[in-house]
């Protein structure tokens, strides 16, 4: 129990470290990505701009073709003639810069039209898609709906005057009185003979930039949003051209950035702790030896030659009589007595504790105990359950040397207990001599 609250105080800890430099990594990356986030803006909007241009010529040149009074459906697009008469045949391309337009706006696109003020000074009118508010206005047969908008948005009546304020025009957000849908405008005048004869209008949904940025988090995983959370940041505004001063404000979500920081740094946590065991597992597979799955002398020794032990125990394991087993009952049957002292070694010292092979039949058992008593008893015990074991179908002991160190060095205790295990073997074996 104590072992697992110890490996998850670790865990805590661990994540608690990564979590702050993510975090700060993250809020770092999202700063950075801003100035992408308004290029992006821009550069969709002017391929917007590019594809409303296009209508220019195309009005130019387009056929005329005479049409009843009244609403009709051509093309995907409705088209309402005030009166009977030769109009624009501009449905068709309507259509297509509608679909074009698509492709950019996607969903956010509310409406395309074209209102051409003709010949006669009667509004013909092109829109796709066909929505009631339109039919509404059509309705209202005495509604100028070409010089309304021209007037309340002061848009240039020539085109020298579009020279110095710009041919495009982006309304602020507002609300259509007829659906309750908020969207923004943008107004292209289409000059003929340098006079306006039409003004193509594309109102999109308010929410279009948000759906670009949450288009750009989604590439570039940012958290930035242009609708105002709770808990937000202003980190820059954005202005929009062709506009009275309109800027979109870009925040960043702090709680996707903290929600994102935490789940990264739960994933990198579990991943360097994956790494960190997978490579402790390579290193105890090199450092231990292959037959009893102890250290192995030769990588263990050098560091404890130069080490200082202080209230440690060495206790040197020798199997008794190991050469008469092998020599009576073979190799293979000597390997099976080297593993099973191992392994009753090993199951019977603590974690923390070394075992190590340190010869053929020879094993060096590292102790963390500094009370002499105790450690006597331990050996004992060592010693009674290599005697007294199952596992094999004949009789087997071992000796065994203890020395304790007290600030020695390394050198020093092993040279006490090989002279304890000499003892153990020449007084008769099968015991536990303390040096």
């Amino acid at each position: 129990m104590i072992m697992i609250l110890k490996r998850l105080a670790i865990f805590l800890l661990m994540n608690a470290l990564v979590f702050t430099l993510t975090y700060s990594l993250y809020y770092s990356y999202n700063k950075i990505k801003h100035k992408e986030l308004e290029e992006y803006i821009r550069v969709n909007l002017y391929h917007i701009f590019d594809n409303l241009e296009l209508v220019s010529s195309f009005y130019a040149n387009a056929e005329t073709v005479t049409l009843d009074c009244g609403l009709h459906y051509i093309n995907n697009v409705g088209v309402y003639t005030p009166k009977k008469g030769d109009v624009k045949a501009l449905s068709k391309g309507v259509d297509s810069l509608s679909k074009n337009l698509k492709d950019l706006i996607g969903d956010e696109l509310w409406s395309l039209g074209i209102i051409d003020n003709n010949k006669s000074k009667t509004n013909t009118i092109y829109f796709s898609p066909l929505r009631v508010t339109h039919i509404q206005i059509f309705l209202n047969s005495d509604f100028d709906f070409f010089n309304h908008i021209l007037n309340t948005e002061k848009l240039p009546s020539t085109y020298e005057e579009s020279l110095e304020y710009g041919l495009f025009r982006q309304t602020e957000t507002y609300k259509e009185s007829f659906n309750h849908q908020y969207v923004r405008s943008i107004y292209y005048p289409i000059y003929i003979d340098r006079k306006l004869q039409a003004l193509l209008l594309l109102d999109v949904k308010s929410s279009l930039y948000q759906a670009w940025t949450e288009n750009f988090n989604d590439k570039q995983f940012t958290v930035f949003t242009t609708e105002k959370p709770v808990n937000s940041e202003l980190l820059n505004k954005i202005a929009l051209p062709y506009t009275k001063n309109d800027h979109l404000s870009v925040y960043i979500n702090n709680d996707l950035l903290w929600k994102y920081s935490l789940l990264f740094s739960l994933i990198l946590t579990l991943v360097i702790g994956y790494i960190s065991n997978s490579l402790n597992f390579v290193i105890n597979l090199y450092q231990k030896d292959n037959m009893t799955q102890c250290i192995r002398r030769d990588i263990i020794e050098p560091k404890l030659r130069k080490k200082m032990l202080n209230h440690q125990a060495i206790l040197m394991v020798d199997i008794d009589r190991f050469k008469s087993i092998n020599d009576n009952y073979g190799h293979d049957y000597g390997d099976q007595v080297i593993t099973t002292v191992a392994e009753i070694l090993k199951d019977n010292i603590r974690k923390a504790d070394k075992c190590i092979r340190w010869g053929g039949e020879e094993f060096m058992l590292i102790l963390n105990i500094k009370d002499a008593q105790v450690v006597k008893n331990k050996a004992e015990q060592l010693r009674s359950a290599i005697e007294q074991q199952s596992a094999l179908d004949m009789k087997i002991t071992a000796s065994i040397g203890v020395a304790i160190a007290e600030q020695n060095c390394f050198s020093q205790v092993l040279e006490r207990a090989d002279m304890a295990l000499y003892h153990a073997k020449n007084n008769g074996r099968n015991q536990v001599v303390f040096l």
